[in-house]
């Protein structure tokens, strides 16, 4: 059986050029467990099913982290000849939590990945000769797999999985579905119009485009962009510019750069495919590597005050300038004002949304 798993296992993690969606999701799901599972000392050699639940979090196209209750059901001896001394048991459930790194690839409807994690299990070990031991095995787990979605929030998962357990090796074949909390919904298809009078061939109407931004309403996310505006596939604008100012020769925020970031935080935390960067400029007081690492500071007090907020850690790149690009006339104080300052930019529309 051990040949079969690795065969799938393999499988499973190079069968399409295809790939993963890169919007975050949570996610739960139910699988079926079919186990085999050998001892080093030659007591059990036995298959046996059982499930699994589990439920994680995906943070971006690459990465994400999961968590799971596993019940393996009954191991019976299937030794031949048998062991002396009568026949023995072996039940296993337990927790694992795992990361998981997702294939870089281009479509929508299926993922492949690799898992790597950790578990601790409630072993119990029954021999018709010597009663009932116990322990709590802990150790490494190892498993690749695919999700091949149904809809934008069901799929079918399939996957296999290693376990080092101390006195042999568990592997597993799950198979199960999970639903995705968070994946909006595809927009339905334009549905024609067709004009009832005889010999009149069927018209399709247009589909409705309120804003005039380009995009239709079953997918447009930000339905009051300006016509004249540059948008991206959802609708929303790709010339979103916010920008903080700061006091000399400080990274602190004042209470006016707060209300402006809780807005930004807002749209972000509504819109989450929008990523960006976050960058950080000196008027020209101080030297140049002076005002770089003060930049640099200001960009990444920004980047922290959004992360409170709830934005992930990577959707905004944060990085200093220095006095570079000023905006301001650095011979007077309201330029040099205008030039400490950290600027907000949209970076993602010319990437898949």
């Amino acid at each position: 059986m051990k040949r079969y798993l690795t065969a799938i296992v393999l499988g499973l993690a190079a069968t399409s050029a295809l790939a993963a969606d890169d919007k975050t999701a949570w996610n739960a799901g139910l699988a079926a467990t079919f186990a085999e599972y050998s001892f080093d000392s030659n007591q059990l050699d036995d298959n046996s099913a059982g499930f699994k639940v589990f439920g994680g979090y995906r943070f971006n196209k690459w990465f994400g982290l999961e968590a799971g209750y596993y019940d393996f059901g009954d191991f019976d001896e299937d030794l031949d000849p048998p062991n002396p001394g009568g026949g023995a048991t072996v039940r296993i459930d337990g927790l694992v939590g795992s990361a998981l790194l997702y294939a870089p690839l281009e479509s929508n409807d299926y993922d492949a990945f690799v898992k790597v994690g950790y578990y601790t299990f409630d072993q119990q070990l029954e021999l018709d000769d010597a009663g009932v031991s116990s322990n709590s095995p802990a150790s490494l787990m190892l498993g690749a797999g695919s999700r091949f979605y149904v809809s934008e929030q069901f799929a079918i998962r399939a996957e296999g999985e290693w376990f080092n357990i101390d006195q042999g090796d568990l592997w597993t074949l799950n198979l199960g579905f999970e639903y995705l909390f968070g994946r909006p919904a595809k927009a339905a298809a334009p549905v024609a119009a067709v004009m009832a009078a005889p010999v009149v061939a069927a018209v399709a109407a247009p589909p409705a485009d309120a804003d005039g931004d380009g995009v239709v309403d079953g997918t447009d996310q930000c339905p009051e962009t300006l016509k004249s505006e540059r948008v991206g596939p959802l609708g929303c604008s790709c010339d979103i510019t916010r920008q903080v100012q700061f006091n000399l020769d400080t990274a602190d925020l004042t209470d006016a750069d707060k209300v402006i970031l809780d807005e930004v935080a807002e749209a972000l935390n509504r819109l989450k495919f929008v990523s960006g960067t976050v960058v950080g400029y000196t008027d020209s007081t101080g030297t140049d590597e002076y005002n770089l690492g003060l930049s640099e500071r200001r960009a990444q007090s920004v980047s922290t005050y959004l992360q409170g907020k709830g934005i992930a850690v990577g959707r905004l790149a944060a990085s200093g300038a220095g006095k570079a690009d000023p905006i301001g006339d650095n011979e007077t104080e309201e330029g040099r004002a205008l030039n400490r300052r950290v600027v907000i930019k949209r970076t993602d529309c010319d990437k898949p949304e």
